[in-house]
């Protein structure tokens, strides 16, 4: 079938994950700034980077072989950060804290289990998505109390245990994990409407276009959603963050481009997406301590 680009499909998983990691440490640079209109313009170029992390995951839980290990990996990463940022709280020699970083790997640990919570066959191990889901919102309603202050610390439920985003990274993984399940009904219905086989339309520029799009849609609406919460809420309950999240919309930018492909995935390069977080922030604190 006719497979003519009117836009170029020509990033894969390696360079989505390159953005995503520059972005992000270009968002942790402007988080060390001193508060200036540079600093600002730093945090909302960082707001690409989250989508981007997400997008990843769906499309990781989608072709991996071995959850488990997936998982593991996330899993690992997130206690590490847990126990950094516990550390940098209880630990009179630590001189900073990274309470307020948040523990990213939690986010998309709890994204990758909801994604793998809905591929499943059964109906009653997919309506479990709703855990993580909740432990999201329920993240996010600890974190909004005890930043208005009016509740004092939150014992319930722990800094060091919470998401980064709230329930935002985990409701983009199940979206993206959608897109995929939307598009496919958008290619029965284009089978069915032009008479060509379905089978036809796998892998093909169309169907990677129409995913790519329905996914950018679906970080629309949930930007959306987030920015109203945001909005809703009294302003002793909402940290800049939240505010600024919508920007996150623009890095539909990239995804538009997504080719489907993984792309170079060596495994330095796998495991050293893993470890960029920490080593990244120990730098970064080490350089602007000495500024």
């Amino acid at each position: 079938m006719d497979n003519k680009r009117r836009f170029p499909l020509i990033l894969d998983g390696f360079w989505l994950k390159i953005i995503a990691l520059s972005t992000m440490t270009i968002d942790h640079i402007g988080f060390l700034l001193p508060p200036s209109p540079t600093s600002l313009a730093f945090r909302y170029i960082g707001r690409l980077a989250l989508p981007l992390f997400c997008f990843m995951i769906a499309e990781g839980v989608f072709y991996t072989r071995d959850f488990k290990k997936y998982a593991l990996r996330l899993g690992v990463m997130a206690t590490v950060i847990s126990i950094a940022i516990l550390g940098s709280e209880l630990i009179p020699l630590i001189t900073f804290s990274l309470r307020n970083l948040g523990n990213i790997y939690l986010d998309l640990l709890l994204g990758a289990v909801a994604v793998f919570l809905l591929k499943h066959n059964r109906w009653y191990i997919k309506i479990l998505v709703f855990l993580p889901i909740f432990f999201g919102i329920a993240s996010f309603a600890a974190e909004a109390l005890e930043f208005c202050g009016c509740c004092g610390k939150i014992l319930w439920f722990p800094f060091f245990l919470r998401t980064q985003y709230g329930f935002f990274a985990i409701l983009l993984s199940v979206g993206f994990y959608f897109a995929r399940k939307l598009t496919n009904i958008f290619i029965f219905w284009q089978s069915e409407t032009t008479g060509i086989d379905s089978a036809l339309y796998e892998d093909s520029d169309l169907k990677l276009k129409a995913q790519n799009i329905i996914s950018i849609l679906i970080l629309g609406v949930i930007s959306f959603i987030y920015y109203l919460v945001g909005r809703l809420l009294p302003a002793q309950y909402v940290p800049l963050d939240i505010n600024i999240q919508s920007f996150a919309i623009f890095s539909g930018a990239f995804i538009l481009l997504y080719n489907g492909r993984r792309g170079y995935n060596k495994s330095w390069f796998q495991y050293g997406t893993y470890l960029y977080y920490p080593v990244h922030m120990v730098i970064l604190y080490l350089i602007f301590s000495f500024l």
